[in-house]
């Protein structure tokens, strides 16, 4: 006996097993429907409507001819089409009795215009012949992914691949010469865009990557000549370095608008940058536009990042609102080619500090050409003689004036010495002073006082001419022993100062005698030596302290210094500290006396002192110390000579500025009174 349960499963397996078959019958006619849905076709021009029944096919592949009547057929008919492949296609030319997107006669091997536009395709392959892609083929494919270009192609037409926001690179034949209007704008998921190397590509056309937002690498080959309006404006790019396109010359109105490009540079041959090219870019803090500019357009880096300074070479016209707002820049250097600055072209400029003019007649000016910037704060750099012109040209004349100062001269006292190496010191470590201070601080003119002015001024110092200074104005002094040295003998010197811990710096001349050469020099602990060679005898020395660090009073070294004697020294000569400059906290110079030693190249120190005499000058004061009365005569430069009375000691007289000749005991001195 069979139970009732046994035969509900028997009914449920009888019915899962029925619809098991029905599930596999429907999956084998999908199959086959999709099959179906893939075509090859062999065509003859004119005819493909005729060989493509099916018109949801997803996949075609057409070999033979084509016309731009089978491209309609497509576009009108094939809606499902996903896949193309025309590699084996030749396209003819042809004539319609009516007019398609307004046109009646379609050229061989171009692509016709709309032949693909708003299509569903996700992949194209292009006839190999195919010179020309016509205006909007591809306009509006949003699905598009890949499309191989071939290497016949010539041209790429106007909104040729606009929309396409799916499309992520793009490799352009070498044979391709324009590309046109929009060809890709909006393609919002193209990340590269490069040009075969080789390429004969000349002109990158209005708006042809504009709002490409994701592309961040471009590549155009070397040849290529123009770049037109809003070309690449909104797009992703972070740089553009087109230095290697040497034949560019122009680039469009508002090219690069909206991009967000922090170096831009360009090649010395671009002789046109259109309005607007970079406006508004705040992420751009860079460029180099070439040196081949004849103007700055009008709004052509308005509102950009950049910053620190802009030197504006062989331009004769600053269009209006050229560098309207920016605010980074600090310095700005006009040519002396300038003639013209358009309305408002430098208004906003807020962070600007010192603007530079070259040119001798002033250039004409437009409406409020500085509003908002602060020119009374902001010194004015003109050629020398130009001035008064500038004094009195309206906007000009509202600057300040660079001063006439000496460069280097920080301190403002007429000199450039070791207090001025203090004052910059004194301003990097945090010393609130003047504007007209802080100017003379910047020695470099780079907008920044810091270590590199302090260079400047010591490289200002060194190579300064090794007369200076002409006075005495301190009362310390230096001291340094005589000393007796046999050839080829070294002999370290201490130089110690006078209230050393009064002076933080210290510049001096060491003048040595033929046969003495100096292998050494150290300074105090807590301080930085420099030193040049001013000629065959004399090298400048200077030292001076980062933290202000005062002198050790305990030993008043200040310089230790290691000569060595060769067979040349003379039996008796000296060794001179000149142009003694000293400094002191409060970045204030002291002009110290000549400090001589006297050097023998006898055997020892006995036979030095039994020499007796010491002839040294205190700024215009002529100093004899002997050891018993006696006369000296004084012989001039101009050879007037005169007898002088001595006593034992130190014996004091004025003299005039220039060298003489000291004659004591038999012995000669050569003497220069500052």
């Amino acid at each position: 006996m069979i139970s009732g349960k046994w035969i509900k499963f028997a009914r449920f397996t009888h019915f899962c097993e029925r619809d098991m078959n029905r599930n596999i019958l429907i999956i084998l006619l999908s199959l086959l429907a999709l099959q179906l849905q893939a075509v090859d076709v062999e065509n003859t021009a004119g005819d493909l409507s005729e060989n493509v029944s099916d018109l949801s096919v997803t996949s075609l592949t057409v070999t033979g001819t084509m016309n731009a009547i089978d491209f309609y057929f497509i576009a009108d008919h094939l809606n499902e089409l996903e896949v193309v492949d025309l590699a084996g296609v030749t396209i003819l030319a042809c004539n319609s009795a009516e007019p398609i997107y307004c046109h009646r006669e379609f050229n061989a091997d171009e692509l016709p215009v709309g032949a693909f536009g708003g299509m569903a395709l996700s992949s194209v392959k292009l006839p190999s012949s195919l010179k020309v892609i016509g205006k909007a083929a591809f306009a509006g494919c949003e699905s598009l992914k890949t499309v191989e270009l071939p290497s016949s192609l010539q041209c790429i037409g106007d909104y040729a691949f606009a929309g396409c926001s799916s499309l992520e690179s793009v490799t352009v034949p070498a044979s391709v010469t324009t590309v046109g209007a929009g060809a890709y704008m909006r393609c919002r998921s193209l990340t590269s865009f490069v040009v075969e190397p080789s390429s004969s590509l000349r002109v990158l056309d209005a708006a042809a990557l504009m709002d490409c937002p994701s592309l961040k690498s471009i590549s155009l080959g070397t040849q290529v000549q123009t770049i037109g309006e809003r070309a690449l404006a909104a797009t992703g790019l972070e740089n553009v370095d087109l230095t290697s396109n040497s034949n560019l010359k122009e680039i469009g109105n508002w090219a690069m608008v909206l991009t967000p490009a922090a170096q831009i540079s360009l090649p010395d041959g671009v002789e046109n940058l259109g309005d607007g090219a970079f406006l508004y870019n705040k992420n751009l803090e860079e460029i180099n536009m070439g040196n081949g500019l004849l103007q700055i357009n009008d709004y052509l880096l308005a509102g950009t990042g950049l910053r620190g300074s802009l030197t504006l070479s062989g331009v004769n016209t600053v269009g209006d609102y050229a560098l309207y707002n920016v605010e980074g820049i600090s310095q700005v250097e006009l040519p002396a080619t300038l003639n013209w600055m358009g309305t408002r072209a430098m208004a906003g400029m807020t962070g600007l500090t010192a603007l530079t003019s070259n040119a001798s007649t002033v250039p004409e000016l437009g409406a409020d050409v500085w509003q908002g910037v602060n020119q009374s704060q902001v010194p004015l750099t003109v050629p020398a003689g130009a001035k008064p012109l500038y004094q009195a040209a309206a906007q000009w004349r509202e600057f300040m004036f660079e001063a006439d100062w000496l460069k280097g001269d920080v301190n403002n006292d007429g000199e450039v010495n070791i207090a001025d190496v203090n004052a910059v010191v004194s301003i990097i470590l945090g010393a609130v002073v003047s504007d007209d201070t802080m100017l003379r601080a910047d020695v470099n003119e780079d907008g920044e006082v810091n270590i590199a002015d302090i260079n400047m001024v010591v490289k200002i110092i060194l190579t300064g001419p090794i007369g200076a200074p002409a006075r005495v104005d301190a009362d310390d002094r230096l001291h340094m022993a005589d000393v007796a040295i046999k050839p080829g003998e070294h002999r370290t010197l201490t130089v110690t100062l006078d209230h050393a811990s009064d002076y933080n710096a210290l510049q001096c001349d060491i003048i040595l005698p033929a046969g003495l050469t100096m292998v050494g020099c150290k300074t105090a602990s807590g301080h930085t030596l420099e030193s040049h060679e001013v000629d065959a005898a004399t090298s400048r020395t200077l030292t001076y302290s980062m933290d202000k660090h005062a002198f050790d009073d305990d030993s008043q070294t200040v310089l230790t210094i290691t000569v060595l004697a060769d067979a040349s020294l003379a039996s008796e000569s000296n060794i001179t500290l000149g142009n003694i400059v000293l400094a002191n906290e409060d970045n204030q110079a002291s002009h110290l006396a000549d400090c001589v030693a006297r050097v023998s190249n006898t055997t020892g120190i006995n036979d030095l002192t039994r020499m007796g005499d010491k002839v040294w000058a205190e700024g215009r004061t002529l100093c004899i110390k002997t050891s018993q009365d006696g006369i000296a005569q004084l012989i001039a430069m101009n050879g007037i000579t005169r007898e002088v009375q001595l006593n034992a000691g130190v014996n004091r007289f004025e003299m005039e500025m220039g060298f003489c000749v000291v004659v004591v005991n038999g012995q000669s001195h050569k003497i220069a009174i500052k």
